[in-house]
């Protein structure tokens, strides 16, 4: 149960709490006024002092939930269980309240108020606890016709009898509709929130923490969607990997902490250096992938060729322990013969192991495979 959502739970009694006053006062006005046609005859003191009781409880009940809330909010840090206890609680307690009251007036308002409540548990993930609450409130609603509640025709739908019965109703339902609006609001803030952190888990189940590129799994399903949308569109595609040179002789000179800054510091080079459709990602260690699409390996060659000499240029880990380093880069372009994401990163890490033997720092294609051509079998 998230913090939050019991800090609105808190609020959403609050809400209820005040509801509950205002149709304290709709049913003393219902009383007084001379507008009411009922002839309820001496019993007018009885129900007075029920609905005046109904009133001091629901006092009662805004005061302590905002002590509670005051207090919930100097303990940000509960324990799951006490967290568990309290989203348990408030629905409870406001439960009991509403059936107090609905036992103290009968006012049609209330058992909308419950089903608010019941829904409230719900959302705090007691399943049970909402089914018992709307069995309990239909239950209260049947014994209201043994206690001869008026119900429908009650106090507050005889208020200004002149008045048509829709507004009548209205003044009988609006405090309901008031809490039914919050708890919908909370929902939907819920929703939002929840939705947020789905896309940020996403982002960071995706995404390469250090770099802020993505990561080597993401690498391989965008690859297969690329190359999955140059087949279909008869387009170039190329591939380039490339890793820094003799990192492991930074690491052990400079330490750890100066690499990942390399690191981190390459990662945002290379996010700003690339086309918008590109896709760079941290393949892995010092070792970098970078998707090309619609480009053939010629204006790969020259793209990668332009980043390396930027790459060599770029001065790391600036003001405090200034560095440079190179890149060697081995590029590649889907062909004909590749189907298999493996096939092409086969072919770019062959390059670039050409690159690295050839003196490093320097940018290396892979030739193209001859397609297959499968000659008929003559017999003789």
């Amino acid at each position: 149960m998230f913090h939050s959502h019991l800090k609105q739970g808190f609020r959403l009694s609050r809400t209820i709490g005040f509801c509950l006053l205002a149709y304290t006062l709709l049913g003393l006005l219902s009383v007084k006024l001379p507008g009411n046609t009922l002839d309820l005859g001496a019993s007018t003191p009885w129900v007075g002092l029920r609905l005046g009781l109904a009133g001091v409880s629901a006092g009662l009940f805004l005061v302590l939930n905002e002590i509670s809330l005051r207090s919930f909010k100097r303990h940000p840090r509960l324990d799951d269980i006490t967290l568990e206890k309290l989203s348990l609680l408030l629905p409870l307690m406001a439960a009991l309240l509403v059936g107090f009251h609905y036992l103290l007036s009968g006012q049609l308002g209330l058992l909308l108020l419950g089903v608010v409540i019941s829904m409230q548990a719900q959302l705090f993930g007691h399943n049970g606890v909402a089914r018992t609450l709307l069995v309990m409130f239909g239950l209260l609603y049947a014994a209201s016709f043994a206690l001869g509640y008026p119900f429908l025709l009650g106090w507050q739908a005889n208020t200004l009898s002149g008045a048509p019965l829709g507004l009548r109703l209205l003044g009988m339902l609006a405090p309901a509709v008031l809490a039914l609006h919050h708890l919908g609001s909370i929902v939907a803030a819920t929703q939002r929130h929840t939705s947020s952190r789905v896309s940020k888990l996403q982002s960071l189940a995706a995404t390469d923490g250090l770099t802020g590129l993505i990561n080597r799994r993401q690498f391989n399903q965008q690859l297969d969607a690329e190359m999955a949308r140059a087949r279909r569109y008869r387009k170039p595609l190329s591939l380039a990997l490339f890793d820094i040179d003799d990192f492991k002789k930074i690491n052990d000179f400079y330490g750890h902490t100066t690499g990942d800054r390399i690191l981190k510091e390459l990662g945002q080079l290379i996010t700003q250096n690339i086309r918008e459709s590109d896709v760079a990602a941290r393949y892995g260690g010092e070792e970098f992938a970078l998707i090309l699409p619609e480009t053939g390996q010629i204006d790969a060659y020259e793209l990668l060729e332009r980043l390396r000499a930027m790459i060599e240029r770029t001065v790391f880990c600036l003001p405090d322990n200034p560095i440079t380093a190179t890149i060697s880069v081995g590029v590649a372009q889907l062909d004909l013969n590749d189907s298999r994401g493996y096939e092409i990163i086969e072919k770019s890490d062959a390059a670039l192991y050409e690159a690295k033997k050839q003196g490093k720092n320097r940018v290396v294609y892979g030739t193209l495979t001859p397609p297959k051509v499968n000659y008929p079998s003559f017999e003789s």
